[in-house]
């Protein structure tokens, strides 16, 4: 017999009797729909987990803390090692300006403008961009700008209003953006940050110190987003490099003299990583080195998915548990068939039908029992998955509940719903093994004497 031949063969018989093989698909629908859907909500709920982390801040980046530890200087031989660790994609110390006194930024003609510079940070201008920093203005810090003249620099959305005029009296003194509606256009600052030349003093806090100035240029402006860090907005970020040279030249003009003895590493650090899938390895070899003081989303990440795992096994055991009764009604049908048609059969051996072919009809009725019902399944699902969705977002208001994204209750990936099917497929096959074996062991002289 033909495949074609086979499979018209099956067809036929489970139209002999419709009712009780639409009884029997209908079992398999069920059981396929309380496995697709139950899954379809513990991964709805795993990428609105991650898409709500990736709110907070980068899953693939993680911080060093490195305040207080003496014995394990967080030096640049540290961060080289860091560096070299697989899954490291770029790597930044963060430095800060050690001064006893005043930091000042001075703009405008004769100084006009003043910032108490507090939120300078030197970091490396290559991992700017890679570690997700924006402009919105400007352009981003290279490392060609390192060494230049007039030392290079890039503010904060919200820097240059913080500059005051020293010509007038509060509240006059400060351009008032805070008062700004949202939506509202943002009046101007008193000076264009990457028109206008910079300078940078700093004054120590004793009567005979020396105070010493650097001009600065500002080559671009960033995208304020506190995630990246609060130097997005209201600080400045220069080169690293640049920001050691000042304040190597500060000590200097100053006879400051460092303590040998005292740690001479950097406080933090930050480390971005290939992809997210690297963070825990890459975590963990950052300890061995011995800075054990880390933070990343990946502890959250885990966490979540850890939970949403729990419910997709909770309630995947529960859609088996349907199945298996899917099961035992296919192979209730499959075994009442082959009682009825014991008579068909044993004419089909008289007439030379091999035992592999009658094998192969009770196997392929059974598999089409449980290919039908899964492909039927998975369309309940979606149409499940689409009205729960539409529910969600109603009474989610939308469903904005993640900035830029809607959350979803149900999401049917395309491996979820051909799994569905193929599972359904396999419990027929498996359902009608039994009942094809009996089919092959009924005698063809008693089963031609059955009425």
């Amino acid at each position: 017999m033909k495949i074609s031949d086979l499979l018209g063969t099956c067809l036929r018989n489970l139209t002999r009797r419709k009712l009780r093989t639409i009884l029997t698909v209908i079992g398999v629908v069920v059981g396929t729909c309380f496995i697709v859907l139950p899954i379809s909500l513990g991964i709805a709920i795993s990428v609105n987990n991650q898409k709500m982390l990736e709110q907070w801040g980068d899953l693939t980046l993680i911080e060093i803390n490195n305040y207080g530890n003496t014995e394990t200087p967080l030096d640049d031989a540290a961060i080289d090692s860091i560096r070299a660790i697989p899954g490291v994609e770029v790597v930044t110390p963060i430095m800060q300006m050690q001064v006893q006194g005043e930091v000042k930024m001075f703009a405008g003609r004769k100084n006009r403008y003043q910032w108490y510079a507090w939120n300078v940070v030197g970091m490396s201008a290559e991992a700017l961009e890679k570690l997700g920093y924006t402009t919105s203005e400007g352009r981003m810090l290279t490392p060609d700008d390192v060494g230049s003249k007039k030392i290079r620099v890039m503010f904060g959305d919200r820097t240059a209003y913080d500059f005051e005029d020293t010509k007038k009296r509060w509240p006059n003194n400060m351009v008032d953006y805070w008062s700004v509606g949202e939506g509202e256009e943002l009046p101007d600052p008193f000076f264009d940050p990457l028109e206008t030349e910079l300078t940078y003093q700093l004054s120590p806090a004793r009567e005979n110190g020396k105070p010493v100035t650097f001009q600065l240029e500002v080559v671009g402006i960033f995208k304020g987003d506190y995630r990246r860090g609060y130097e997005t907005v209201y600080g400045a970020v220069m080169d690293i490099e640049d920001l050691k040279r000042i304040q190597q030249e500060y000590e200097k003009a100053n006879n400051i003299k460092k303590d040998k003895t005292a740690n001479k590493g950097y406080e933090t650090a930050k480390v971005k990583c290939v992809s997210m899938d690297h963070v825990a390895e890459v975590e963990e070899a950052i300890h061995a080195l011995g800075f054990v003081n880390t933070y990343s989303m990946e502890q959250e990440r885990q966490n979540m998915q850890e939970s949403a795992r729990q419910i997709q096994l909770i309630l995947g055991f529960i859609g088996g548990v349907v199945m298996i009764a899917s099961a035992v009604s296919i192979m209730n049908t499959m075994y009442t068939a082959v009682i009825e048609r014991t008579k068909e059969i044993g004419i089909m051996k008289v007439l030379g039908c091999e035992l592999f072919h009658i094998r192969a009809i009770f196997l392929i009725e059974a598999g089409l029992i449980g290919f039908i019902g899964g492909v039927v399944g998975d369309v309940i699902s979606f149409v499940g998955s689409y009205i729960l969705n539409l529910v969600g977002s109603t009474i989610q208001d939308g469903g904005a509940m993640v900035e830029g994204y809607t959350t979803q209750m149900s999401i049917i990936p395309p491996w979820l719903a051909v799994t569905g099917i193929a599972f359904a497929t396999l419990v027929g096959l498996v359902s009608g093994v039994y009942p094809a074996h009996r089919a092959v062991q009924v005698s063809a002289l008693e089963a031609i004497r059955t009425e």
